[in-house]
């Protein structure tokens, strides 16, 4: 009786005719109803309660204290009706706002804006929540609205920045999305509960701990700011080219893109032979010293926090790393950038003995004699016809032919 007066008290009170459904418990109010009684009623900062809750994702229902005007909004709900209503109990002093089921289940909604890390962290605040972590992503992801749309996560890392691209996302530790060491604009993925620990929790992959960097939106890393950011902004170090490969290889982790790698190497480390040989054709003719002011992602090892990082010498056993840097070094240049990577030139005798070990690089370049040499190991057409042997193409003018260089990593 009294819900059913205090129903038509309201209908009187509104001065028109509004159809408002009673489930026995709650009155369904539909949400362009409440919009309108903010014009209608007196009690002008209730109905502001609500439709502040009515504006923000993560707020599911509000307690509205009368006697105080307290307005106290929610991120939980206690019923289901249609989607876009709210519930209401018979003195409107508490109301919920309806939600999709499935985003109740899951709590994670995305929010089209242009922002920063900072900025996305805040607008997830703001609404009651924080940024979803790529657990809760993959836990809510349905392919089938195809919503892949770029998004930061907890983790720093930006959703749905796979090499393949695909609208799909992997199970968390095979994933391989970027993070930005500079300022990103994108959307952000948020989660309706906020979790105090945001900042101290390490969201980073368990099992498998390369991540790939990037520089920003527009652009990619030099090898100097890859180091840095690596090291600086996740305790890191990039990381060998071996352990990229494996972590592709045994974890099904895409990292097949040419990157950044320890010691300044670069490279796409996913195709070759298993280690010990990993250095064999093909993978030796991909991994090289390349010129620093290149660009390139980033392959940067973090370990875990009781973790301690041990240095690994990522050179092959027989020591001989190529130059690419298209044909642009005389004598003089080759020999101070080998120096410059705490290397020294090759002779013809250690490149020899790394073509004998298995060691291929089709592109010429110096070695201390004054000779410009190739080692092929692989007989193939487009390099020296077929022709297994360190190719030679004589004694050059040191200051003047331009080549590539063998270093010797001692």
């Amino acid at each position: 009786m009294f819900f059913s007066a205090a129903l038509f008290f309201l209908v009187l009170y509104l001065g028109e005719s509004i159809s408002l459904v009673n489930t026995g418990q709650y009155v369904i109010v539909p949400l362009h109803v409440l919009q309108g009684w903010s014009q209608e009623t007196k009690n002008y900062n209730h109905i502001q309660c609500l439709l502040a809750c009515s504006r923000q994702t993560s707020c599911f229902s509000v307690n509205y204290n009368r006697q105080g005007k307290i307005c106290q909004m929610n991120n939980q709900i206690r019923e289901i009706a249609a989607d876009g209503h709210f519930l209401s109990n018979s003195s409107y002093d508490y109301m919920e706002k309806v939600i999709n089921k499935e985003f109740q289940k899951d709590g994670v909604y995305f929010l089209s804006v242009f922002h920063d890390y900072q900025e996305a962290e805040k607008i997830c605040r703001i609404r009651s929540g924080s940024i979803a972590s790529y657990e809760q992503l993959y836990n809510a992801f349905q392919p089938s609205l195809k919503n892949c749309k770029e998004g930061w996560l907890i983790s720093g890392e930006i959703a749905f920045t796979e090499i393949t691209g695909q609208c799909t996302l992997k199970p968390p530790e095979q994933r391989s999305n970027v993070f930005p060491c500079k300022i990103y604009q994108s959307g952000v993925y948020c989660y309706r509960d906020y979790n105090e620990s945001v900042d101290i929790f390490d969201y980073l992959p368990k099992t498998q701990r390369i991540i790939r960097l990037t520089d920003s939106n527009s652009k990619k890393l030099n090898a100097e700011d890859a180091e840095i950011c690596c090291s600086t902004d996740f305790g890191g170090h990039l990381a060998m080219p071996v352990e990229v490969y494996t972590t592709s290889l045994s974890l099904g982790v895409n990292l097949c893109e040419a990157g950044w790698l320890s010691n300044w190497l670069a490279g796409n480390p996913c195709y070759g032979h298993m280690p010990p040989d990993f250095w064999l054709f093909p993978i030796g003719n991909l991994i090289r010293f390349k010129s620093p002011t290149n660009e390139y992602n980033a392959f940067c090892f973090v370990p875990l926090s009781k973790q301690n990082i041990t240095y690994t010498d990522p050179f092959p056993s027989h020591r001989v790393a190529s130059v690419e840097m298209g044909y642009t070094l005389n004598y003089y240049d080759a020999r101070d950038f080998c120096k410059s990577r705490g290397g020294r030139m090759a002779t013809r005798a250690e490149v020899e003995y790394a073509q004998q070990s298995g060691y291929d690089c089709c592109s010429a370049g110096w070695v201390t004699s004054g000779e410009v040499v190739y080692p092929v190991a692989k007989a193939r057409g487009g390099c020296a016809n077929y022709t297994v042997s360190v190719i030679t193409w004589g004694y050059q003018n040191k200051a003047t032919f331009l080549a590539s260089s063998f270093c010797y990593m001692e």
